[in-house]
Formats: C-alpha cells, sequence, structure tokens
C-alpha cells in the first residue's frame, strides 16, 4: 500500500516540477526594447539559446512580401532577423502603436483576410508560429471592429 502512495507523491512532485518551470520560463523579462531588435534576440538566446546574431535588411518587403509590407512597415520601428529552429530567418520587429488599425483597415478594404500572421508580445512581434506558445506570445485576432490579443495556446 506504501508503493502506490510513494508513486502518487513522485508524480504530484514531478508534475508540479515541470509546471513551475513552464511558469518561470513564461515568466522571464520582457526583451529590452531600448536596445530594438539586439534587445529581442537577447532575450531569445536567453530562452532558447538560438538567435545570438541579428542581421539587418533594407527591403522589408523581400522578407514580408508586399502586402503585409505595406500593411505593417509604418509600424515597424526596427526590424531585423536571427537563426532560430525551425526558422532559417525569423523576423524581429520592434513595433510602433497602430497596427491593429492598419490591419483592421486592409481588412476592410479586402486587402488582407483573417489576422496578422505574427506573434505578438509589448511592443513587439516575431514572425513565427511554431514554438512562440512557449515564449508567453499573443496572436492578434481581428474583425472590422475590434482587435483582441489572444495567448497562444500549446495545441
Amino acid at each position: 500500500m506504501r508503493r502506490p502512495v510513494m508513486r502518487a507523491l513522485l508524480a504530484l512532485l514531478v508534475v508540479g516540477s515541470v509546471a513551475f518551470a513552464l511558469l518561470v520560463g513564461r515568466a522571464e523579462p520582457t526583451p529590452d526594447l531600448s536596445r530594438g531588435v539586439d534587445g529581442i534576440a537577447a532575450w531569445l538566446n536567453r530562452l532558447t539559446d538560438e538567435c545570438a546574431t541579428v542581421r539587418r535588411h533594407d527591403d522589408f518587403a523581400e522578407f514580408a512580401g508586399p502586402v503585409r509590407a505595406k500593411v505593417y512597415a509604418p509600424f515597424i520601428a526596427e526590424w531585423g532577423t536571427c537563426s532560430k529552429e525551425p526558422y532559417e530567418r525569423l523576423g524581429l520587429l520592434v513595433l510602433r502603436p497602430g497596427l491593429e488599425q492598419a490591419w483592421r483597415t486592409a481588412l476592410a478594404n479586402g486587402e488582407v483576410r483573417g489576422d496578422p500572421d505574427l506573434a505578438f508580445g509589448n511592443g513587439f512581434a516575431l514572425t513565427g508560429s511554431e514554438g512562440m506558445e512557449y515564449l508567453g506570445l499573443n496572436r492578434l485576432e481581428c474583425t472590422l471592429t475590434a482587435c483582441s490579443l489572444i495567448p497562444i495556446k500549446h495545441h
């Protein structure tokens, strides 16, 4: 009778440790946006041991495509890329206010459909989708009248 109790206690300890590790991982401070994309890269590197080198590029439309560049570019204070599995070029974006309204306007004009394909933090975004739930990032769900930040959940 003692072994099942010990196994149950051990299982609770393991589950609690994993839950604590996930909470601590998500509780990591946000990127230092005063350092621009270098601050985002340093934050990602602390969390994942990847994204050590930031590359800056001139042509955002070449990276994001012409439609997304038209909507996103006016609201990007700085951008660059880094390598973080599974992405060869993960986009790092420091944002200015107004992207939500621009997306709703583009929706109303039929220029875009659905929601922005970015993972959002506070004042920044990443272009990836895989693994973003582990970073505590959000997706932006938009209708013609409003946008809401929704935590990305693990599926």
